[in-house]
């Protein structure tokens, strides 16, 4: 290969790698570090009143813990750990699907945030929350 294949490569590399961060911020290397620090406050502040155990489940669907996360709810699993593009919570974020699209009541999230549950889902979506919160834990996250 030539120098010129090689700086095709590295450019096509350089947008691949542009493509995975979004500019400004830096994304932690550690996928539980990433669920802790970006996702887990955004499911508790956006999504926990109205998708929780012991409280509302619509669509059947509760958020705030791994089980409940990976079995989903009405229209089936809600993520597919490793593989963003068939996954419904992030389907559902982007706004792919008017009847799906969360927060139904807010405006839809910051692109930089969806990345970061793109990321999150595509390093195998660490969740290390075992169990359902207790309504305390749910006030405090909240």
């Amino acid at each position: 290969m030539g120098s010129r294949g090689g700086s095709r490569l590295g450019a096509a590399l350089a947008a691949l790698l542009g493509s995975l961060v979004p500019l400004g911020a830096a994304v932690p290397a550690d996928g539980l570090e990433l669920f802790e620090s970006r996702i887990r406050p955004v499911l508790a502040q956006e999504c926990y009143e109205c998708h929780r155990t012991g409280g509302k489940q619509k669509g059947g669907f509760a958020l705030d813990h791994r089980a409940a996360l990976r079995a989903g709810g009405d229209s089936g699993p809600a993520l597919v750990p490793g593989d963003p593009g068939a996954s419904l919570l992030l389907q559902a974020i982007r706004h792919e699907q008017e009847d799906l699209a969360m927060p139904k009541a807010g405006a839809k999230l910051d692109p930089a945030v969806i990345a970061d549950f793109e990321t999150w889902i595509r390093l195998g979506a660490p969740d290390p929350r075992d169990a359902p919160p207790s309504a305390e834990q749910v006030a405090a996250d909240t």
